[in-house]
């Protein structure tokens, strides 16, 4: 909002789960596919993989 104060805004803390908060079903589910996706991504990363040679390497395809 291009010309608005602080006062025009409202901050709420949240739960730390963004799909709790927005009232999504299966919030801890979603929270936790999330998680192991980023730690394997970290993972892919670390190791200079790109999807394709965790697959060759693995079997398991990504979806």
């Amino acid at each position: 909002m291009i010309g608005s104060s602080d006062a025009d805004c409202e901050f709420v803390h949240g739960s730390g789960n963004v799909d709790r908060d927005l009232k999504r079903p299966h919030p801890d589910l979603e929270q936790a596919r999330a998680l192991l996706a980023a730690r394997i991504v970290r993972t892919l990363d670390a190791q200079g993989l790109t999807t394709r040679d965790a697959e060759a390497a693995t079997g398991a395809g990504a979806t």
